[in-house]
């Protein structure tokens, strides 16, 4: 099918359009489920401290619902990373273009490589990836407040500890789970988040990659 240039303008404008709408709308979902995470956390927190009765098993009950909205925003942040590259490969070798005639596309073939990812669309990060981003760039700090305020409610309920050795005494959930057991697992669990969060921390593998680094002075931001 032969476009004019006229009717090429006016199909990508629009379908520039409605991307942009999507990628704003998927970034809206993100900041649904971190809105999610940060009251849950200030809800929980609230009710473990509000009491030296209530256990620190609340603060653990926290972490396990944070962790269930990392990985809903997870798979969130892929489909808005799809709408992203969308959006940047039309603003970076079409408008840019059309603004500056004299400045090339930054890839010659991008209709190409648009029109494919139309046919065949796939996401340009897998789940760790987005894991482990939105893990460094919110969640991180919302499991270390969680980890450290669990080890003050421990410390300091009923009353402070005296010694090192009450910290497994009182580790244990409604005496059925040792505190050693507990202790354990909460290390393995956060050790799992920081080799996630360094091992994704990696150039992205993808086809293209919208905004090399060398090649362009403008860098995408990792939201």
């Amino acid at each position: 099918m032969e476009l004019t240039n006229a009717e090429f303008v006016t199909a990508i404008s629009h379908f520039f359009r409605g991307e942009m709408a999507r990628a704003n709308v998927w970034r809206r979902r993100l900041d649904t489920t971190t809105n999610w995470a940060v009251v849950t956390t200030a809800a929980f927190l609230s009710l473990a401290f509000g009491s030296h009765e209530n256990t620190h098993f609340i603060i653990i009950l926290a972490t396990i619902f944070v962790l269930f909205f990392l990985s809903i925003e997870s798979r969130r942040y892929k489909y808005f990373d799809l709408w992203r590259w969308r959006v940047a490969l039309v603003n970076e070798n079409f408008f840019a273009c059309v603004i500056e005639p004299s400045k090339p596309p930054m890839f010659e073939n991008w209709r190409e490589l648009l029109s494919e990812d139309l046919q065949h669309s796939r996401f340009k990060i897998s789940f760790a990836e987005a894991f482990g981003r939105r893990l460094r760039r919110n969640y991180g700090w919302i499991f270390f407040v969680l980890g450290g305020c669990w080890f003050i409610k421990i410390a300091i309920h009923p009353t402070p500890i005296g010694r090192f050795t009450e910290i497994f005494e009182r580790a244990d959930i409604y005496h059925l789970i040792p505190g050693w057991l507990v202790l354990t697992v909460g290390v393995l669990f956060n050790s799992a988040l920081l080799v996630i969060a360094v091992k994704t921390l990696k150039p992205r593998e993808e086809v293209v990659r919208i905004y090399p680094a060398k090649k362009s002075r403008v860098k995408m931001l990792n939201i």
